[in-house]
């Protein structure tokens, strides 16, 4: 596939050559084709075909119709909906499925075949009704994941492979609660550290100093959840400021008022404002002689 350069119409600009899939001969070279031809060739191929639609208008395909018409035919013969994901190069497996017309029937098929080869190929002993021991086993086994330090997130049946040592297992979620006391166990380890070197015991040293890491990373993941779930208590507004300014600037107002009648030398009495307390506590005005 010989490269060659496209120019993007939305961009405006030039590509770096590439070898685009779809090329034409035009003179002594090769060129991409552009997108302004294919609306041509394909209103040309839909003209000659005489289709119409409901209103007995010509019918119009853009190319972007073809990949929904086939992730909709992919789909219909079987294809995994994240394999047709892949082949379009979505991120996501939601627009795969938006881009099909039978979604979700065909969606809503191909989950209930896929949990009928999984219970086919699974063993029939595990679909039975749990006995009352292992009924109990199981509640039990979400009361044990209480731990000092947060809450054991480990399968259901399975071992505990550090031993019980919380501070270093990833699968600890750590309580913002039990700060003090994971506070006071990384204190704990300082000394032991301190202790081991001054003695020259070499093993203990890394095991305390990868203790240490293990409780600084827990200790920033609980100060972290602390931050995120604290709550600010902001007060109730105070308006007692506010009504005073409006009070003095209101009365700064009256005098200007009588200054200005005074001065104009009118041989009535001006009016200005005076304030009369409510039930509310706010003022009100009342014009008087």
């Amino acid at each position: 596939m010989p490269l060659v350069a496209a120019y993007d119409s939305l961009e405006r600009l030039w590509s770096a050559p590439m070898p685009f899939l779809l090329q034409r001969r035009c003179g002594p070279e090769d060129r991409a084709i552009p997108r302004n031809y294919i609306y041509t060739c394909l209103n040309d191929a839909l003209a000659a075909s005489r289709l119409t639609g409901p209103g007995d208008e010509q019918l119009r395909y853009t190319p972007h119709d073809f990949r929904r018409i086939f992730v909709t035919d992919a789909l219909r013969s079987g294809l995994p909906p994240h394999i047709a994901a892949r082949i379009c190069g979505h991120r996501m497996v939601d627009t795969t499925l938006g881009y099909a017309a039978i979604y979700p029937e065909d969606v809503i098929n191909h989950h209930r075949s896929f949990i009928a080869r999984r219970r086919s190929l699974r063993p029939s002993e595990e679909y039975r009704e749990p006995t009352a021991q292992e009924w109990q086993d199981f509640l039990a086994h979400f009361e044990l994941r209480k731990v000092a330090l947060g809450v054991c997130a480990r399968d259901f049946g399975t071992p505990c492979v550090h031993e019980y040592a919380c501070i270093r297992c990833p699968v600890l979620r750590p309580d913002p609660e039990q700060m003090p006391r994971l506070e006071e166990i990384h204190a704990n380890l300082l000394d032991r550290l301190q202790q081991a070197k001054e003695q020259g015991w070499l093993g203990e040293v890394a095991a305390t100093e990868a203790g240490l890491a293990a409780a600084e990373q827990k200790l920033a993941a609980m100060r972290d959840l602390a931050a995120r779930h604290t709550t600010v208590h902001l007060g109730m507004p105070d308006l007692r400021g506010v009504v005073a300014r409006i009070d003095s600037e209101q009365r700064n107002e009256d005098a200007k008022g009588q200054a200005r009648a005074l001065q104009r030398g009118d041989d009535r009495l001006p009016l200005f404002q005076v304030r009369h307390r409510d039930h509310t506590g706010t003022g009100r005005a009342c014009r008087h002689p």
